[in-house]
């Protein structure tokens, strides 16, 4: 694929996602194309139908998640803080589309990413635990439904940009929540410094 074409496929993905979170559903095709900046016969080049774009942005927001985190688990010594970095990577890569887009498909189903994404969790929570900050009953699956819920737009007409520091905000009180002792609040750079956001 040219260098052009890529870029434009790579643009037609991230639109997508951008105005699956700004609408909470699925987005016109009109709405995509002309945000992406390319024409509709553009946007059907890449993608013949809804569902292989609704499909290529929600794997593309998992394959970017899933590697950064891999990367975290990798290079963040501290345990805890892996995990909260994860947690807003995930968030500024807008994982909360997925919960949208899922439904919408006729076959979600990602059995290579699922693999990753299962052994990530384990080693994120694992790895939070052994830190002796993290309180020991949690499991992956309290952080993938909180993830899903900080992610998932509020509907009330907010700036996305005040969205999302909202949410980077809350999950920071969430995650300072679940360790024992003194609370760490730690702002990823994306979410400010929280004074705003009340």
């Amino acid at each position: 694929m040219r260098a052009d074409a890529q870029r434009n496929r790579q643009r037609l993905v991230e639109v997508t996602i951008e105005l699956v979170l700004e609408v909470g559903g699925e987005p016109t095709r009109d709405a995509v194309a002309q945000r992406a900046g390319v024409g509709i016969g553009t946007l059907y080049r890449h993608f013949p139908d809804q569902e292989a774009l609704l499909h290529a942005a929600a794997r593309h927001v998992l394959e970017r998640s899933i590697s950064d985190g891999e990367n975290l688990v990798e290079t963040v010594p501290d345990g805890v803080d892996s995990l909260r970095r994860y947690m807003h990577a995930a968030l500024d890569n807008g994982i909360g589309a997925v919960n949208i887009i899922r439904p919408l498909l006729q076959k979600p189903d990602w059995p290579d990413l699922r693999i990753r994404a299962v052994t990530l969790m384990k080693r994120l929570v694992e790895g939070a635990e052994r830190s002796g900050a993290l309180r020991d009953d949690l499991s992956e699956r309290d952080i993938v439904f909180a993830l899903t819920r900080f992610a998932r737009p509020l509907a009330l007409g907010l700036p996305a940009d005040e969205e999302r520091a909202l949410a980077h905000r809350h999950l920071d009180f969430y995650i300072d929540g679940l360790c024992v002792g003194p609370p760490k609040f730690t702002n990823s750079p994306s979410s400010g410094d929280g004074k705003n956001a009340d």
